[in-house]
């Protein structure tokens, strides 16, 4: 049977100012019935966690930034919820249908990920690149033209079963999670994601794209140099092809790398 406690996981860097809103927003919107824990782990060593004294909630002060997969999983290996929810620290949650959630993963068991629909610009516009499919070099090319295929899905009205979904507001069932030995933590920062739904869908279980359950992303305050962004992007984005893709594929992502980087 599955345990319908929820454990909510937030990787914090450079975002303590966003982090209190963030829990206020579980607290308002996430029914005490469902929510097990609030695990916090802060990868800032510079920023200090002043949130006070608050029922299930826990903090894990990491001694060094090892990156978004890394620390998700030292938060997940403390978890005790049936259901993990990553949830990153500039986030609101908007929807209080939690419960329609958790029952997504009770009526099938083949299901593994369920993915948010992210809001952006005052929750007015859904944010790009929140589910999709799967990555090639094709559909790379066709992302840079603007006509990305993936459109579809992140703008679709009702649940749709998907290649991936943004590690931004993810829930995954806990087992899965510790099956496929959670994220690689070679992927410091963005596709780490893509590869945990790969590696999900390839145990049999499926990935969803849930739009019916909403998540406010501020969005892109862990950088303060874009030019580190873009960095540990390429860098993510070789790793993935590398991977999971052709020799082929994964030299034209490495020379694109040089080029741009």
């Amino acid at each position: 049977m599955l345990n319908k406690k929820l454990s909510i996981i937030i990787v914090n860097y450079k975002s303590a100012d966003f982090l209190e809103k963030c829990v206020v927003s579980i607290r308002e919107k996430i029914n005490k019935e469902f929510l097990e824990e609030i695990i916090i782990v802060n990868n800032d060593q510079e920023e200090e966690i002043r949130l006070g004294f608050q029922e299930n909630l826990k903090i894990i002060n990491n001694d060094k930034n090892a990156g978004f997969g890394a620390g998700n999983n030292i938060g997940a290996r403390i978890a005790k919820g049936g259901i993990i929810l990553f949830l990153n620290p500039d986030t609101e949650i908007i929807s209080e249908n939690i419960g329609e959630v958790i029952s997504l993963f009770e009526k099938d068991n083949t299901l593994g990920v369920v993915g948010s629909q992210l809001m952006i610009k005052d929750n007015k516009k859904i944010q790009p690149w929140s589910a999709g499919h799967e990555i090639n070099l094709i559909n790379l090319i066709r992302n840079n033209l603007g006509l990305a295929s993936s459109r579809k899905v992140w703008q679709a009205k009702k649940c749709t079963e998907v290649d991936w979904v943004s590690g931004t507001a993810l829930f995954i069932r806990r087992e899965i999670f510790e099956k496929v030995s959670g994220f690689d933590e070679k992927f410091f920062m963005y596709f780490e994601d893509m590869d945990l739904c790969k590696r999900v869908k390839k145990t049999g279980s499926k990935v969803l794209y849930n739009p019916n359950f909403s998540v406010k992303h501020i969005g892109g305050k862990s950088y303060q140099k874009q030019c580190c962004q873009k960095r540990d992007y390429y860098k993510a984005q070789e790793y993935y092809f590398k991977k999971h893709r052709n020799f082929f594929e994964w030299l034209i992502v490495k020379m694109a790398r040089k080029v741009f980087c």
